[in-house]
């Protein structure tokens, strides 16, 4: 115990230096256009209504889409959020789990500047913690290929893994349309040729590693690397082996881009891969790798997200967990982009188009989480690790039982000074989450760098173009989660 307790300190003072030889790399900038930090307002209590937030503890915005049902205007169509809850006792943070409840809202400006209407709550739905969903990991709309009927869909994850939707998005109206009983998530959604696309991800094998009893150990054996499709009449499997490739353990993204289908790779010892498939008529059927080994650094683990811009499908990544846990937190993520030709280049990253260093120069970024195109400009929004890295070294009986040692204290608020310096240290005026703009994908500006002035806001999760304003929603595992647009015109 005595060698582990000094290796931990000897590590914890490694990652103090690290952390101060990092440095404020990167401040607000306006640019020539643009929204800038000052353009946004809060719209949003935190976990959206303060005796929901203690029940509930409503910690991400997991998914975000705008739904406007048939037979209505664009005017009467609302931004959806769906929560992921008590994301700290997933994390390992909290041993005694509790059940947990998501919900789907609805942003409703006519009510208040603040008003999210609960639209699903899953309390409601008469479910044991086995059948419900645990978060609501993305969301869609989609016009039904086999009946013409148009739906919002959200892609739930659990201890099995459904997939709910509603014509309306009213409350009473969602139904669970597909489930299977398999641990995970639906991680990722895209409308491709016609048919609703989403890929399957067992992220409960990265936590439940110990072959135990329940979802434990049914992650443990479940496939991860799954895209799956629906007409809306029915699901299939498109793809069930990871391209070929046992190491590609999950699918993280998806996006329809050129007349094809592109997959973003988890792959934690090769680095992630870029694949397509599903051509246009008449292409080859089988899949092409476009990318591998993570792009300019295999320590881009997994390819996380995407998004179609100026002809070019833009790629953010996450950087390597292994790497961020035994170097102190300090690897930070890339962003690439791929042409109609499939070259890909680095966006932010070794060799970049435009000289922007990996996670636009803040080491701390170690996601490229969100992205949205927003009247005529393209926004990035980062997960900052900071946050995170501080809550855990400041808690001695979680790196101590990551270590195999028992603590001894029960008492959750105890501290060692040697981890109370470290998060001193490590909250530095710009920890949590970071935004950046640009115009050609060269030239990046930052729009904030501090979480909107919240540390605890370490992620920009998801991001919406609508009724002329940009919505972000901030993941927030610490005060619940925070929503925020810029300012409607006056």
């Amino acid at each position: 115990m005595r060698f582990g307790i000094i290796s931990l300190s000897i590590a914890a003072v490694c990652i103090v230096a690290l952390v101060l030889l990092s440095g404020c790399l990167r401040q607000p900038e306006k640019g020539p256009g643009g929204l800038n930090k000052g353009d946004f307002e809060k719209i949003s209590a935190n976990g959206f209504d303060p005796v929901d937030q203690v029940q509930d503890q409503n910690d991400y915005p997991w998914s975000m889409e705008y739904f406007v049902p048939d037979g209505k205007s664009a005017e009467d169509g609302f931004v959806y959020v769906g929560t992921w809850n008590r994301v700290q006792q997933w994390k390992g943070f909290q041993p005694n789990r509790q059940s947990v409840y998501p919900e789907i809202r609805r942003y409703r400006p006519d009510a208040s500047p603040t008003t999210w209407e609960r639209v699903l709550d899953t309390r409601n739905l008469n479910m044991d913690d086995h059948n419900r969903p645990h978060g609501f990991r993305s969301m869609k709309s989609y016009r039904n290929q086999s009946n013409g009927t148009l739906y919002l869909y959200a892609g739930g994850r659990g201890d099995t893994t459904s997939l709910w939707r509603s014509q309306t998005g009213e409350p009473g109206t969602w139904e669970q349309f597909w489930v299977t009983d398999q641990v995970g998530s639906i991680r990722g959604m895209t409308v491709h040729n016609g048919l609703l696309y989403m890929s399957y991800y067992n992220d409960y094998a990265m936590v439940d590693k110990a072959a135990g009893e329940g979802s434990a150990a049914k992650a443990a054996d479940a496939p991860s690397a799954i895209i799956l499709a629906t007409d809306g009449a029915t699901v299939w499997t498109v793809m069930d082996n990871g391209f070929g490739n046992k190491n590609n353990v999950g699918i993280f993204t998806l996006e329809s881009f050129n007349g094809w289908l592109y997959a973003g790779t988890h792959n934690p010892l090769q680095g992630a891969e870029v694949w397509k498939l599903e051509g246009p008529e008449g292409s080859d059927p089988a899949p092409v790798r476009v990318i591998e080994h993570g792009g300019p650094r295999w320590l881009n683990e997994a390819f996380m997200t995407m998004h179609v811009w100026q002809d070019h499908l833009y790629v953010g990544s996450q950087a390597s967990f292994i790497m961020r846990m035994i170097l102190g937190g300090l690897k930070p993520a890339d962003l690439l982009r791929i042409d109609t030709e499939d070259h890909w280049e680095a966006v932010a990253g070794p060799n970049s188009i435009g000289g922007e260093r990996s996670g636009f120069g803040e080491r701390s970024n170690a996601y490229m989480w969100s992205m949205c195109e927003h009247d005529g400009w393209f926004y990035v929004g980062t997960y900052d690790i900071m946050p995170g890295l501080s809550y855990m070294f400041s808690h001695p009986s979680y790196i101590l039982g990551m270590m195999g040692i028992e603590a001894k204290s029960t008492d959750p608020e105890e501290k060692v000074f040697l981890m109370t310096s470290l998060e001193l240290a490590a909250w530095k005026s710009n920890a949590g989450a970071d935004l950046y703009k640009t115009q050609d994908g060269k030239k990046w500006y930052c729009v904030n760098a501090d979480g909107f002035g919240n540390h605890n806001n370490y992620g920009i999760r998801t991001m919406k173009s609508a009724f002329g304003r940009l919505f972000v929603g901030l993941a927030n595992p610490y005060d619940g989660l925070e929503m925020w647009a810029s300012k409607a015109a006056q």
